[in-house]
């Protein structure tokens, strides 16, 4: 009974890891298509394709540690240190691209006078390359630090004498904090603000409802529609950060990884995370809808 358990996970975790590849696959190759034809990208655009990259890496490097961790053949500390640290800058990416997407819908769909918004509004368009970049950035230190403290890690294995321990531990100790520091930078602050973006567009859409059935108006208008759509992608955007987030968290303690099923179904949930956020990426933008309908009514005929 466990192994036939062990096995169905095994296989949904395939499933989702093959199915993850192929949607942020799709989305990647529609955008670079728009890309090559027009010469330029929207703002959207280029945060829809920076994320589904980010994407089709995080779930390739998810399933060589998965990999690795499942198999009996053991990887050279150096690979393992290339493999884990190139993962969390991924992961640590989509963390942040997705704070900026939702930080884009939030702004484009809010209607305030407020002098904040307002030059949000002016500027997004422009300001997104920066912030890719900025995440860019972000990414490469907090993964930078999360790499030296598996090196520590790594070498304090292999010391064999006292005075090289008692070094060993102080520095151990020094990068831990440091790693808590960017651990919170790389996933708890993309976090907060996909958060406030939700509360905001949310509230946005209440005011807009009230206003509109208090003056008697019919609902279903296109800036009703428009709030609706915001609110649900991001919605759906913070639900699914959260569990990964959560699945995320539980995986890294020792404890928790002593219990295999509890264990496999955090890695389940985590290769859940790149297959659902690209179709509700797809499913939030026009042109990515069209395409992929046309292409299920081609497979049809």
């Amino acid at each position: 009974m466990a192994s036939t358990k062990f096995i169905l996970s095994l296989a949904a975790i395939a499933d989702f890891v093959f199915c993850g590849l192929l949607s942020n696959g799709f989305i990647t190759a529609v955008i670079i298509t728009e890309w090559a034809k027009r010469r330029s990208l929207a703002a959207c655009e280029q945060l829809l394709l920076s994320l589904g990259v980010s994407n089709i890496f995080a779930t390739f490097g998810l399933s060589l540690c998965f990999y690795d961790w499942n198999t009996k053949i053991i990887f050279s500390n150096t690979l393992q240190l290339i493999l884990y640290s190139n993962l969390s800058y991924f992961v640590f990416m989509r963390f942040w691209l997705t704070a900026w997407l939702c930080v884009f819908y939030c702004v484009k769909i809010l209607n305030s006078t407020h002098s904040f918004f307002l030059w949000w509004k002016m500027r997004i368009s422009r300001l997104v390359p920066r912030l890719i970049m900025g995440s860019c950035v972000v990414s490469f230190l907090a993964s930078f630090f999360i790499a030296l403290t598996i090196s520590i890690q790594l070498q304090s294995n292999k010391t064999a004498n006292v005075t090289n321990i008692t070094k060993v531990g102080k520095m151990e100790e020094l990068s831990k904090s440091a790693n808590i520091f960017f651990l919170i930078i790389g996933s708890t602050c993309p976090l907060l603000v996909v958060f406030i973006c939700s509360i905001l567009v949310v509230a946005s859409l209440c005011r807009h409802a009230c206003k509109m059935s208090s003056k008697g108006s019919n609902l279903r208008n296109l800036q009703t529609e428009a709030h609706v759509k915001a609110a649900w992608t991001v919605l759906s955007l913070l639900v699914l950060y959260i569990s990964f987030y959560l699945a995320q968290t539980l995986s890294s303690i020792p404890k928790f990884q002593k219990n295999l099923f509890s264990f496999l179904t955090c890695f389940i949930v985590m290769s859940i995370y790149s297959p659902v956020q690209a179709a509700i990426l797809v499913l939030s933008n026009p042109k990515l809808k069209q395409t992929a309908s046309r292409m299920l009514v081609r497979t049809k005929k």
